[in-house]
Formats: C-alpha cells, structure tokens, sequence
C-alpha cells in the first residue's frame, strides 16, 4: 500500500515538473522517499492499533454421535451433508431385544399390581398383613422404573439429529455393531445454527478494541466481496496462559517466548451469497478481518482500501 501511494505521488509530481510547477532540483528528487517515510510513520504504524487486522477463521462445533444404546444397525436413513433438522432420524438400532424388556417388564408389572390389590383387599378383610403390601407396593415401584428405563432405551434405538445441520462424515451401513463407549464415535455432525467467527489480533495491538465496533471481513471463498461485522467480544486466554490440572511444574517465560494473539469474535451484518444461505460460512473457512477502533479513524480509510485489495487479489492468490 505504500508503494501504490508513493506510486501515485510520483506520478503527480512529474505532472507538476512538467508544467514548471516546481523545479527539478535535489530536494524534489528526493521527496518519494520522505513521502514514503512520512506515511508509514504518520498512517501506517498508526493505523496497527487504529485499525488492527489479522487472520480470521470461522469454527464450527462438529458433535460426535453416540448411541445411548448398544446393537446391531438396521438401516441408515440419513445422507451425507444433506441439511437435517432436530429429530430428523440419522439411524436406527434392532429394537427386538429392548421391545422384549418392555413386554416383560409390563408383564410382570401387571401381575405385581394384581398381587398388590389382592394384599390390599385382604388386609381391609383383616385376613393378611401389613408386610405383604408394604412388599407389593415396592415390588410395583420398583417395577415402574424399571420400565422407564426399559422405555428409554427403547426410544434411544432411534438415533437422531441433535441439532440443525448436516452429516459431515457418514461410514455406518446396516449390519454393523455400535456400542454406546463414548471412545468412538459413529457419526460427525455439524450444527449449523452454532458457529464463531474468529479473528486473531496480536497483543500490542488489542488495547483500543471493543464489543460493539465495526470490522469488515473478507474470505477467500468469496473473491471481491467484502463482508460487514460487529465485534461480539474478545477471547483474553491463550494456550500459553492455561494452567492445566497437572503434576508437572509449568515452564516459566523466558524472554524467547513469542506473545500469541488474543482470539476476537465477530459477528456478520450482512446477509451471505445464496450459496451459503442455507449453510453459512463453513468451518475452516478463512480470510482476513480488520477491527475500525475509536483509536486513530483517519487510518480506516487506508485499511478500507487494503481490504478491498486483498479481497479483489482472492481471485488470483490461493494462499
């Protein structure tokens, strides 16, 4: 950008030797690289913590699918990245062993009520005990529940979407055992409606920005356009900084150790491109992003216009 800028006074600097506006004498020889010094101390230091940039990358939560039951899976229903609703059915589980504890849990169940009523009637017939019912009643309690449970692992045969999204990664076929160990999963979902945009900003820069300014956004994945944002608020922990429950005594800083950036959220004003209408930016998505601080506005116009350049160079830079 300050080689584009110095270009351009350059240019209107010949225009005015041209026309005698000013004499070709040493000073203006020597004046593009006292433009060149004067804007990068007067715009472009300035404008790092005026109008701090970084890399900005949107993350997703991909939810691990588990089934509550064990079995062997009778069909897959659901289609890979095919948008899904909340409850629709990813795949199902042979119910014939857990439909058989519910018939037999309600068939003893049965009979302990008629116990218990029969214990009931005699005791008011002052023919049986006390005991006798205390035990029907318990038996039926116990009983209860444990057709609940039964019911519940009858209904968790059915696997279902946890959120709006879609399936990302999708091996199941029928005939294959799933367990419900936590170790493996059996299904990567993505929910659609949880998403962070995330912009990196490095720590000296950081100070002048807050909840509720204005950034703009580009993607490579949508060359030439840029994207308006709010700033939703700032991450103050990085992996540096974590104290992780442990037996190991942490590594003390040393003046070697690079400061990482501090994560800021962001959130998009603007409606996307009808591609991603349905599904938003996708996870991974990357780009660059650019916070407008209260700090130093006159620089928000140079970083408006790099942006711009950098959004109109996605369409011939891939990295």
């Amino acid at each position: 950008m300050i080689l584009f800028l110095t270009l351009i006074y350059v240019a209107f600097l010949a225009i005015l030797i041209k026309f005698k506006i000013v004499p070709l004498n040493t000073f203006w020889k020597l004046s593009p690289i006292l433009w060149m010094l004067l804007l990068f101390f007067v715009l472009f230091i300035p404008m790092q913590w005026g109008a701090p940039a970084g890399a900005v990358i949107m993350y997703k939560p991909v939810i691990e699918v588990v089934p509550n039951v064990s079995g062997e899976v009778t069909s897959v229903e659901a289609e890979l990245r095919e948008p899904m609703q909340q409850g629709d059915v990813i795949f199902r589980i042979d119910a014939e062993q857990y439909q058989a504890k519910v018939d037999e849990l309600n068939a003893r169940l049965a009979l302990a009520r008629v116990n218990l009523d029969r214990a009931i009637q005699l005791l008011e017939k002052k023919v049986g005990r006390q005991l006798e019912v205390d035990q029907f009643k318990a038996e039926v309690d116990s009983l209860e529940a444990l057709l609940v449970q039964a019911e519940w692992d009858l209904e968790k045969t059915t696997v279902v979407a946890p959120a709006n999204g879609y399936i990302i990664g999708l091996t199941l076929r029928p005939g294959q055992r799933v367990s419900n160990q936590t170790t493996r999963s059996w299904v990567a979902f993505v929910d659609r409606d949880s998403s962070a945009l995330i912009v990196g900003i490095d720590q000296v820069y950081l100070r002048h920005v807050a909840p509720g300014q204005k950034a703009e956004v580009v993607m490579k994945m949508l060359p030439g356009t840029t994207l308006n944002a709010t700033v939703k608020g700032i991450a103050y922990m990085t992996p540096d900084g974590q104290l992780s429950p442990s037996g190991n005594i942490p590594t003390a800083p040393t003046s070697a150790t690079t400061p990482k950036p501090y994560g800021v959220e962001l959130v998009l004003d603007d409606k996307l491109p009808d591609i991603l209408a349905k599904t938003g930016l996708p996870g991974g998505s990357v780009g660059t992003a650019a916070i407008y601080t209260n700090s130093v506005e006159a620089t928000h116009v140079i970083r408006k216009v790099m942006l711009r350049m950098e959004a109109w160079m996605n369409y011939l830079v891939a990295y």
